[in-house]
C-alpha cells in the first residue's frame, strides 16, 4: 500500500509538471504534396496539397495554391504517390481492457487454431506460474477454434490444483474459473447472482460449473489484472497500437483508467500522443465532472455508458427469435430456445437517459438484439423531447437493430456505432449456429443509417476484435464472412461512405467534427499516410492497406519500419 502511495504521488507530480503542455502542441510547419489527398469534406474532394502550421491545417487544394505557404521552417513531405487522409476516429473501443488483457496469457483464435494448441498454451501458463499465484488467460474462442473443448471447473481443478485460474472469452462477456479462483474471489454457493443477465452457472446439485456470465459476475475474478499501476506500460503500448493502425482519436466506452492516469500515460515527451474521449460506467461515476468540457483538445469525459443487453455468444443478447439448438451453442453455454435478457429495468433506463442528457452528458447504450433495441427505442422516445439536441444518445453495436425503428431514432438525433466485424469473424456462426440464417440476413443496417443521416460509425470493440480501420471498411462494403458468404448485402455501403464512417462520422459522434474527421482549413492536423488510395482499389483488398505514417496535431506519432 505504501509503495502504491509513493508511486501515485510521483505520477501526480509528473502530471502537474507536464500538464501545461497538454493544450500546447509544439510548432509544426508541414506541406504535403505529390500524391492524392482525400479530404473527406462534404464533397469528398481529392486535392493535390495540404499545409499545416502549429498543428492546424492552413491550406488545402491545388499545389500551386498551397506551396506558397512554405517558409524557411517548413518541412516538405513528398508523398511519392502515396495517399494522405484523415486519421481514423475509434468511436467505440476499450483501451484499458485491451491493456488489461495484454497482461493475460493469449488463448485467442487469432493466434491458436486448434484445441490442442489452446490447451498446450494454458498448461505452459500454469507451469510457469508459482503455486498460489493467479493464472489469467484471455481470448477463449469456440468460434474461431471450432474443436475447442471448453475447460469447466473440474477440468481446471485437475490442470491447476495449486493456482486460481480464470479464462476470459474473446467476447469479454463470459469466463471460466476453477474452484480455487471461486474461493479466492470470495464467491461461494450461497453468493447470490448479480442478476439481470449476469450469473454463476450451477449444476443440478447447486455446484458451480465454472461458467461465469457477463461482466458483473466476472468482476471479482479479474481484480488482479486491473491494478492501475500494473497497467501503465501496457496502456501506453495499447495507444501506440491504435496509432499504428491510423487512429488519432479513441473513444473509451467504459472500464477506464482513472482519467488523470490516462492523460498522464498518453504523454510522450510531455505531449499527448493521441486524443482520448471517455464514457464512464457506474463504478467510475466518481470521475464524472460537474459539467461537460468541450474545449480540451486531447482529453474529454463525454458521458456515461449503459448496458441494456449482453452478447449473442453467451446467449445474453436480448432477441425476439430463440437461440438455436446447436453444438456450438451448447459449447458457449447458450440455452436452446432462450431469448437472452435485459440488464436494466426499463423505468431506470428512462430516468437515467433523462437525467444525464439534461445535464449535458451523452448516454451510450449497449444494445445488440432486436428486442433490446425495441425496448431501448421506447425508453429514448419516452425520455427525450421531440426537439431533443442531437448526439445526446448513442446506440452501441446494434447488431440486430430493426430498420423500422430507425426513423424515430433519427428524429431524436440518435447516432449509431456498428460492430461491423461481427460479420467477418463470427457471421458464419451467427447464421448457422446461434440466431439462424433468416435473422442473420437482417444484421447491421449501416446503409439505412446513412440514408437517415444518423452519422453512423464503425468500430472493432477492442480487445474483442483487432482495431484495424481498413478491415472495418472492407466488411462494411463487402458484407462477407470469413467463409465468403454475405450477410444482409442490401445494407452494404460504398468506399466513400465507409471512409466517412471511420473519420468524420466518428468525429461527429464525439462532438469534434469542427476540429477533426476531415482535412479542411482550421481543423487539427490529425493525418495518416497510407500506401494506396482507398478510392482506387478493389474493395476486397482494402484490408491489406498499410499505414505508413501518422500525425496528431501535426506531430509524427507513428512511422512504419
Amino acid at each position: 500500500m505504501r509503495r502504491f502511495a509513493v508511486w501515485t504521488a510521483a505520477l501526480v507530480l509528473l502530471a502537474a509538471a507536464g500538464s501545461w503542455w497538454l493544450g500546447r502542441p509544439p510548432a509544426s510547419d508541414l506541406i504535403f504534396y505529390g500524391g492524392p489527398i482525400l479530404t473527406v469534406n462534404d464533397q469528398d474532394q481529392v486535392v493535390e496539397a495540404l499545409a499545416v502550421k502549429n498543428g492546424v491545417i492552413v491550406a488545402v487544394g491545388r499545389a500551386a495554391d498551397v506551396l506558397p505557404h512554405r517558409t524557411a521552417d517548413t518541412r516538405l513531405i513528398d508523398l511519392q504517390g502515396r495517399t494522405l487522409l484523415p486519421g481514423f476516429v475509434a468511436a467505440h473501443e476499450h483501451p484499458t481492457l485491451t491493456a488489461v488483457f495484454r497482461g493475460a496469457h493469449d488463448l485467442s483464435g487469432f493466434t491458436h487454431h486448434s484445441n490442442a494448441q489452446v490447451w498446450a498454451e494454458l498448461k505452459k501458463a500454469v507451469a510457469d506460474t508459482d503455486p498460489g499465484e493467479w493464472v489469467y488467460a484471455g481470448g477463449l474462442d469456440a468460434i474461431l477454434v471450432p474443436d475447442l473443448q471448453v475447460p469447466m471447473r473440474e477440468a481446471l481443478d485437475t490442470l491447476a490444483p495449486d493456482n486460481p485460474v480464470v479464462l476470459i472469452s474473446q467476447t469479454l462477456h463470459s469466463a471460466w474459473a476453477n474452484s480455487r479462483a471461486f474461493k479466492e474471489a470470495g464467491i461461494t454457493p450461497e453468493t447470490p447472482d448479480p442478476g439481470l443477465g449476469s450469473y454463476y452457472e450451477r449444476d443440478a446439485n447447486g455446484e458451480f460449473t465454472g461458467f461465469i456470465a457477463e461482466t458483473r459476475a466476472m468482476a471479482p475474478f479479474v481484480d488482479g489484472l486491473r491494478a492501475p499501476l500494473g497497467l501503465v506500460g501496457r496502456y501506453g503500448d495499447t495507444l501506440d497500437g491504435y496509432l499504428s493502425q491510423g487512429f488519432t482519436s479513441v473513444a473509451s466506452l467504459g472500464y477506464n483508467l482513472p482519467p488523470w492516469m490516462a492523460r498522464l500515460v498518453a504523454l510522450r515527451d510531455f505531449h499527448p500522443r493521441i486524443r482520448q474521449f471517455f464514457y464512464l460506467v457506474d463504478s467510475e461515476l466518481k470521475f464524472l465532472p460537474e459539467r461537460p468540457d468541450h474545449d480540451e483538445a486531447y482529453f474529454r469525459v463525454l458521458g456515461v455508458k449503459l448496458w441494456h443487453d449482453g452478447s449473442p455468444y453467451t446467449g445474453s443478447m436480448l432477441t425476439s427469435v430463440p437461440y438455436l439448438d446447436s453444438s456450438l451453442g451448447k459449447t458457449l453455454g447458450i440455452q436452446p430456445g432462450s431469448h437472452g435478457a435485459g440488464m436494466i429495468v426499463q423505468d431506470d433506463l428512462v430516468e437515467r437517459i433523462r437525467r444525464y442528457t439534461a445535464q449535458g452528458w451523452q448516454v451510450a447504450i449497449h444494445s445488440q438484439g432486436d428486442e433490446s433495441n425495441r425496448q431501448v427505442t421506447q425508453a429514448i422516445l419516452k425520455a427525450l423531447p421531440s426537439d431533443a439536441v442531437t448526439r445526446q444518445v448513442r446506440l452501441e453495436h446494434s447488431v440486430m437493430l430493426p430498420p423500422d425503428l430507425m426513423p424515430a431514432l433519427a428524429e431524436r438525433g440518435v447516432s449509431v456505432s456498428f460492430h461491423i466485424n461481427h460479420i467477418l469473424y463470427y457471421g458464419d456462426a451467427l447464421a448457422d449456429s446461434i440466431i439462424g440464417r433468416r435473422a442473420a440476413q437482417q444484421v447491421l443496417p449501416v446503409r439505412r443509417a446513412f440514408e437517415l443521416q444518423m452519422h453512423p460509425s464503425l468500430h472493432a470493440d477492442s480487445p474483442m476484435f483487432p482495431t484495424e480501420g481498413f478491415s472495418l471498411m472492407q466488411t462494411a462494403i463487402t458484407r462477407k464472412t470469413s467463409s465468403g458468404q454475405t450477410l444482409n448485402v442490401a445494407q452494404a455501403i460504398d468506399v466513400k461512405q465507409a471512409l466517412r464512417a471511420m473519420t468524420i462520422n466518428g468525429a461527429w459522434q464525439l462532438g469534434i467534427e469542427r476540429q477533426a474527421g476531415s482535412l479542411e482549413v482550421g481543423k487539427w492536423a490529425d493525418l495518416q499516410i497510407v500506401d494506396r488510395n482507398p478510392y482506387a482499389v478493389a474493395p476486397g483488398t482494402l484490408r491489406s492497406t498499410k499505414v505508413l505514417e501518422v500525425f496528431v496535431g501535426g506531430q509524427p506519432q507513428f512511422v512504419s519500419e
